[in-house]
């Protein structure tokens, strides 16, 4: 039942944004508004009181602007598009498990990687490229193929190791990947064009992949001093086993070349950076048409076509269900929205931001941008809720910073966000896959995530003088 609710409305959005029409506006609304209703008493506690504080201060403000009651039902649904991305992205997670580049690259790491520093810099690689692509499903699939390999390695805390390793380079490519939803969020909220920003974003974000590689074999190197020679060649002995035991029998010649998942990034930015030069399709909806297709069509290059589709019609179900959190407090966050804009509230609140720039200052308040995310995580809210609600309360234009400027203030916030937030989902999956706190995968991330912020907030810095 709620499967097919779920679904509906994000078909409703996606025909209404092909096929305008007012009647689909409407079913979309009321979809959305049957969703809140219908998902209330199935999530949890902090979600249902963080969405009726939404949903509260949306009707408040309606109700003390005398607004008609079409406005209260209208005011949903403007985050479906949001939630279509959500939705879809995993889609495209199928023809890698199908390819079983998994396999390949435990071929690679057996017989390649010798030392623990290149091990690091090979796991936040990987995870950097699949995170291009996978979004959160980066994690599991990254921790199952790099985790039975800690054993031949000199690494006293395994747990933190992997951790650091995956997060920090899953986190990098939310600056600039199409399918990750935070980018959608901020090219659409602020009406900068992405490809506009892309020759600012990806250069920073391989930056900051270096600089994890830089900390990780810095900390690699000082572990090997501690080491005793002995323990190094009984290790080594032990992985060489493992390549001979490996090539007798193995996964040599099992799965697809991990270059395949390269090619596939640029084909799919390509089309994205054509389409939106080429399209009038808003970035989050151009993104959604995209996603089932191209992973259709990369499934038919490997010869599995046929279990991409029964792939599908198995994850899409399952992944909506476990959705219902998000789409609780998306569809009422988006409600809230709807009333600030229809009631002219952001006026006011721009007035208030505006005020506090003239006292701290351009500069220090262009800083203050990429902490509004990271503060905002740690007290529950999602970061692309945080971001949607800071996007549509910030005038670049009153603030007297560029457009370009705001968003990568945003996107580089994003990111934090992701590696620091103890409540958001980065967190909570490593958690459950290395059985430790939310709190002490954050803490592992906060010597990374500091000198990324420095980083950043350099980078913006520099970008607001040049101009």
């Amino acid at each position: 039942m709620k499967q097919a609710l779920f679904i509906a409305a994000i078909v409703a959005y996606l025909v209404s944004e092909i096929f305008p029409s007012e009647w689909l506006t409407w079913v979309q609304s009321a979809l959305s508004m049957v969703i809140v209703v219908v998902a209330f008493c199935s999530i949890k506690l902090f979600v249902r009181i963080l969405g009726a504080a939404f949903l509260s201060t949306g009707v408040i403000l309606l109700a003390a602007h005398g607004a008609s009651w079409t406005n209260y039902v209208l005011g949903f649904g403007s985050m479906l598009n949001i939630l279509s991305l959500f939705v879809l992205i995993p889609m495209i997670a199928l023809p890698i498990e199908l390819g079983q580049y998994a396999l390949k690259v435990q071929a690679i790491l057996y017989s390649k990687v010798k030392h623990s520093g290149m091990l690091y810099c090979i796991t936040s690689l990987l995870s950097y490229i699949l995170s291009s692509f996978m979004n959160l499903a980066t994690l599991p699939m990254m921790y199952h193929s790099i985790h039975p390999s800690l054993q031949y390695y000199p690494i006293k805390q395994k747990d933190r190791f992997i951790s650091r390793a995956i997060t920090h380079g899953y986190s990098m490519p939310i600056l600039w990947t199409p399918v990750a939803p935070i980018v959608g969020i901020i090219v659409e909220m602020t009406g900068v064009s992405w490809s506009s920003i892309l020759p600012i974003v990806i250069p920073f974000s391989l930056m900051g992949l270096a600089l994890d590689w830089f900390m990780g074999t810095w900390v690699a190197n000082r572990r090997l001093k501690k080491i005793s020679l002995t323990a190094l060649e009984e290790i080594s002995a032990a992985r060489e086993s493992a390549v001979v035991h490996q090539a007798d029998g193995t996964n040599e010649d099992k799965g697809s070349h991990p270059g395949q998942i390269l090619i596939a990034i640029v084909v799919l930015n390509v089309l994205v950076f054509v389409m939106e030069r080429f399209t009038h399709m808003g970035f989050l909806l151009l993104v959604s048409m995209l996603v089932i297709p191209f992973a259709f069509v990369w499934s038919l290059m490997l010869g599995k076509g046929k279990a991409f589709v029964t792939g599908s019609r198995a994850l899409l179900p399952s992944h909506v269900l476990k959705m219902k959190d998000q789409f609780f407090v998306f569809l009422s966050a988006g409600f809230m929205i709807s009333a600030i804009k229809s009631t002219g509230s952001n006026h006011a609140i721009n007035e208030g931001i505006m005020a506090i720039q003239h006292v701290v200052g351009s500069d220090l308040f262009l800083l203050m941008i990429p902490l509004i995310p990271l503060a905002l995580a740690f007290i529950g809210l999602h970061p692309a809720v945080g971001l949607a609600l800071a996007a549509e309360s910030l005038n670049p234009q009153a603030l007297g910073i560029s457009v370009q400027l705001m968003a990568i203030a945003m996107l580089t916030g994003a990111a934090t966000a992701f590696l620091m937030g103890p409540y958001n989902a980065t967190a909570g999956m490593m958690s459950n896959l290395i059985g430790k706190s939310s709190y002490k995968v954050s803490n592992w991330n906060a010597p990374f995530t500091i000198a990324y912020l420095i980083m950043a907030m350099l980078l913006l810095l520099i970008l607001k003088k040049v101009g």
